[in-house]
């Protein structure tokens, strides 16, 4: 089949003309969306050797862009208790900021389950694919229990409504604790991990951003870097829509000016 439209041109032009309000039925957009994508093989895009399930994961950002970057709550319908909003940050890596998706009580609850198992975090062997120390990562870390009980639960459960994967595609919450100095250097996620999610559980006085160094977007020309906020969540894709890596999608913590502790929990989609 001969290619006129790619399937980002294609999805993108569809999926910009829906509008996301506050009121709206978002079931009545989901549907929608799901129509687009079933539209698929009667349009001219080539999508042999492409999932199909893939498509919807990773494409789902222009569909949450319609929600936009105001101090509104989100739809009723997401069930979210707080206050929440969504801001997108880039399309390459396609990345977002989920503001107050943790609520005080919940960052501080992580940190007191993780605090007694904190050990030096390590790097995948690529020989044997267990864990090892290295050099290049020097922060602390510990896995916490999926399901450990109702509060880490409820979080879970909300990764997946937000990100519109199923709970059991989830790897256990990952908590990460940065001292001053502490680093872990830019890198990829594993291919099995389409997507990643970074909670942030406290505030730094200086530094501690998260940096994309690969990504591409004319509002940074140097980098584009996310500064930790409390209760913040950020969401980045590592895959693209035909299920290879994306190349932009390479991060890591600045950790050279940070003058306070930050812990955050990176929770990543398979």
């Amino acid at each position: 089949m001969s290619t006129s439209l790619s399937i980002e041109q294609y999805l993108k032009q569809r999926l910009f003309g829906l509008k996301i309000y506050e009121d709206s039925d978002l079931m009545k957009h989901i549907n929608l969306f799901n129509q687009i994508i079933g539209d698929l093989p009667s349009v001219d895009v080539k999508i042999e050797d492409t999932n199909k399930d893939m498509i919807l994961l990773c494409s789902l950002p222009p569909l949450l862009t319609a929600l936009g970057c105001t101090k509104e709550k989100v739809p009723t319908s997401l069930r979210f208790p707080h206050e929440r909003w969504l801001g997108v940050i880039s399309w390459e890596p396609r990345a977002f900021v989920y503001h107050n998706f943790l609520t005080y009580e919940e960052c501080e609850h992580l940190i007191n389950l993780a605090k007694p198992n904190m050990a030096r975090s390590k790097v995948t062997d690529q020989i044997n694919g267990g864990g090892k120390e290295s050099s290049a990562r020097t922060s602390s870390g510990t896995f916490l229990k999926r399901r450990h009980d109702k509060i880490v639960e409820d979080i879970e459960r909300r990764i997946s409504e937000f990100t519109f994967i199923p709970v059991e595609n989830g790897e256990a919450l990952q908590v990460i604790h940065y001292e001053v100095g502490q680093k872990f250097e830019p890198h990829f996620d594993g291919n099995q991990r389409i997507a990643t999610v970074l909670m942030y559980l406290s505030d730094v006085d200086k530094g501690g951003e998260t940096v994309f160094p690969a990504a591409k977007g004319r509002m940074f020309k140097r980098r584009l870097s996310v500064s930790p906020k409390k209760r913040d969540a950020l969401l980045f894709w590592n895959m693209r829509p035909d299920g290879s890596q994306d190349p932009s999608s390479k991060h890591g913590p600045f950790s050279k000016l940070v003058l306070n502790r930050n812990m955050y929990i990176p929770f990543s989609l398979s």
